[in-house]
């Protein structure tokens, strides 16, 4: 019986899913948003054992939880994944927007405006409303609209200006922005499985340019656009990234995202060298 692996749609994503839908897989994929994918892990439910997960959904369990290494999403400059819109001329901002699907997110948009925009607030605790993804619409009821995508537009609307997360995180700390990574409890990864998870990796990163092909076609998107958004992403689990998720942890926890700071701890597993992105 194969493993199920808890997936999203994200099409950063689709590299480490390279040659998992084949029958010889040891994976038996399971689509579904990100904050689903998170709650299914935790729970046990639809017999996930193993998940992509963003960093706070790992840091919440991280006691019980362990990260395959050498493999997560990663990026460092402008991808318009993460956007912060906001409504220009603000002297503060309390109020913002957000889609719930999206917990890193959400917590990262926070840890930004108290840590680089605090003044333009007169509180220390923003107030956060859950709406659906419509810019319009989250802007007619908030100060900033959290808007997470997959398309390569930046959000421009009048009367607005908009920032970009993960150019603003890499700015307050000087590291990559960790998106997410495998997930799982300790002793439900066998070496099969992390092997499989690191062929689909190394592969997916050699393919990426036929990846973005393949998405840009199957979306009617343009094909040069796509396959620079997707070279704006990194694929391997080094001592940056592995800083930055420690950064991102700590940061959460001074805001009292969570009540403590995990360790980080990686399933012991043999992944080989990690490839070149």
């Amino acid at each position: 019986m194969k493993s199920r692996l808890a997936v999203s749609d994200a099409v950063y994503l689709k590299p480490l899913l390279f040659g998992l839908d084949r029958t010889d897989s040891p994976f038996d994929l399971v689509r579904d948003i990100p904050a689903k994918n998170a709650i299914k892990l935790s729970e046990r439910s639809d017999g996930i054992r193993n998940a992509f997960l963003s960093p706070i959904d790992y840091a919440r369990h991280g006691g019980e939880y362990r990260i395959v290494p050498d493999i997560c999403v990663a990026s460092s400059s402008q991808t318009n994944t993460i956007q912060l819109v906001l409504k220009s001329n603000l002297r503060n901002i309390e109020r913002i927007a957000i889609d719930v699907r999206f917990t890193s997110e959400i917590i990262l948009a926070n840890i930004i405006l108290l840590e680089k925009y605090r003044n333009q607030s007169t509180h220390s605790k923003l107030q956060f409303i859950p709406m659906m993804p419509d810019a319009d619409a989250m802007l007619a009821k908030a100060d900033a609209a959290l808007i997470v995508q997959d398309n390569l537009q930046m959000i421009s609307h009048a009367g607005t200006f908009t920032i970009d997360l993960v150019e603003e995180w890499y700015d307050l700390t000087g590291l990559p922005y960790v998106h997410g990574f495998w997930v799982g409890r300790e002793e439900e990864l066998s070496q099969t499985e992390a092997q499989a998870l690191l062929t689909a990796k190394n592969n997916g990163i050699l393919l990426k340019s036929q990846i973005a092909q393949s998405v840009a076609q199957h979306q009617n998107l343009s094909i040069n656009e796509l396959t620079d958004y997707m070279s704006t992403f990194s694929y391997d689990f080094g001592n940056k990234e592995e800083e930055s998720l420690s950064e991102f942890i700590q940061y959460a926890y001074f805001h009292g995202v969570i009540g403590d700071v995990p360790e980080i701890n990686f399933f012991d597993v043999e992944t080989g060298n990690p490839s070149q992105n």
